[in-house]
């Protein structure tokens, strides 16, 4: 591409949507052209041919991206497409990049990084955990898995090959809380944690409270994305280092240079199929 602007269309709602909604200041190279909420028709607005990107997020997510991709857009949406593989493996031919709320966060991203420099070491065990006030409707791994396996598999790129759950209803009627185990062809060690478990009065705005951490052979980093840091541990001290954009943000920088992202996408649709077989 080159430096013109990028013409998108915004179709959706959910926290990317709600996050560039409320941006006040410029997108870079990115011109919002259409902003469409859930519910809108957005059918003409995704065929216009001046239009080069289309961020698909909400309920119709795979109907708008895959509309969008039939038309020779780039669509752009959150991990929640993941949540059924047979929609991954639908949607037709084109560049589809997709990020959610941790994993294109500058926290997450500054741990990743760590993670991949030779200074960290091979990568041991990586624990990942979000929690929610209690009595957020809906079923926790439905909700949080896909969000969850992005930040591990952007991590890991050997495939998982065990797969272990703990699941249940503890703090009301729907299921609120899992324990989800997996290992990595690589000897990886992964402990997900997702729990609607916080009481109403401890502030949990967004996503909620996300930890992320990891070890390595010679390091280990503590990521919290919601926090104002991330902290990297060595034998001589730590450091912590801030951030200050919205996860979409770093998610809409790769229109400039659009790498196809679906196999990571496909990669999560996998392996929460095999987590809601446990249960679905």
């Amino acid at each position: 591409m080159n430096a013109a602007q990028i013409p998108v269309v915004l179709v959706g709602d959910g926290p990317h949507a709600q996050a560039l909604r409320g941006h006040q200041g410029p997108l870079g190279r990115v011109s919002l052209v259409a902003d469409l909420p859930d519910g809108a028709p957005w059918q003409a607005a995704v065929a216009d041919p001046s239009v080069r990107a289309v961020l698909a997020f909400g309920a119709e997510a795979a109907q708008v991206a895959s509309a969008a991709l039939s038309a020779g857009k780039i669509a752009v949406c959150g991990p929640e497409l993941a949540r059924d593989a047979a929609v991954v493996a639908a949607l037709p031919p084109g560049i589809l990049l997709c990020g959610g709320e941790i994993v294109h966060g500058e926290a997450t991203r500054r741990a990743l990084a760590a993670m991949a420099d030779p200074a960290f070491g091979p990568l041991r065990s990586l624990y990942v955990a979000i929690r929610q006030p209690r009595g957020t409707p809906g079923d926790v791994i439905e909700a949080l898995g896909p969000e969850a396996l992005e930040a591990v598999l952007a991590a890991i790129p050997d495939e998982i090959v065990q797969v272990r759950v703990n699941a249940g209803a503890l703090f009301g009627a729907e299921r609120d809380s899992a324990v989800i185990l997996l290992r990595s062809a690589g000897d990886v060690v992964v402990t997900i944690e997702l729990a609607r478990c916080l009481p109403p009065s401890l502030p949990a705005p967004g996503l909620g409270e996300v930890e992320i951490e990891a070890m390595g052979a010679k390091q280990a980093v503590r990521a919290v994305p919601h926090a104002g840091a991330v902290r990297i541990h060595r034998d001589t001290g730590s450091a912590a280092v801030p951030w200050l954009n919205a996860p979409v943000l770093d998610l809409l920088r790769g229109l400039e240079a659009p790498v196809d992202g679906r196999a990571r996408l496909m990669r999560v649709a996998k392996v929460l199929k095999e987590v809601k077989a446990f249960f679905f």
